[in-house]
């Protein structure tokens, strides 16, 4: 399977700033619901949540593009699959949570709970994630992991490429 590729650059670490944002922040909209008994902060929640979820699958398409690339036998391999399977599980917490508030958007205490949970989910993974980038060059070039000559390119991709780095200089 090809890598999936955005003007130059992988696309995964393009696509996770939507998960690694959303979803923290409708955990704090969660917190400033149970401080305040306001209802617009529980219903930001709810719609924050659920971009953090489709952000979170978008991400993890992309990312098992990635991954399908990692040799078999190695390290980053193994870290990869943690990665990964976290990530499978934080988002069907998410799911689950969604469903759990579907009816009454304001959340008891075991959707926050899940919230809680699924954040240290989420930062533990992205710790791993950081591994395979810094510590395994996953996707930087000039690694063994840096890519693939066969990757996933939108139509005038090259272009945009270009034009990202015409505007600072290079």
């Amino acid at each position: 399977m090809p890598q999936a590729t955005f003007a130059g650059h992988p696309l995964h670490p393009q696509l996770i700033v939507m998960p690694a944002g959303l979803l923290p922040f409708s955990f704090l909209l969660d917190l400033m619901h149970a401080g305040t008994g306001d209802h617009s902060y529980a219903d930001a929640a709810y719609y924050t949540m659920m971009g953090g979820l489709l952000g979170g699958l978008a991400a993890g398409a992309a990312g098992a593009a990635d991954y399908s690339t990692i040799p078999r036998d190695s390290t980053a391999k193994k870290i990869g699959t943690v990665h990964g399977a976290m990530n499978l599980g934080l988002l069907a917490l998410t799911g689950l949570n969604l469903l759990m508030r579907r009816n009454r958007r304001a959340p008891g205490p075991l959707p926050l709970l899940l919230s809680l949970i699924g954040n240290v989910g989420l930062f533990a993974s992205a710790w791993y994630g950081g591994h395979l980038v810094y510590h395994h060059g996953m996707r930087v070039r000039g690694t063994e992991l840096s890519g693939t000559p066969d990757e996933i390119r939108p139509p005038g991709d090259k272009r945009l490429e270009h034009a990202f780095a015409s505007a600072v200089g290079e």
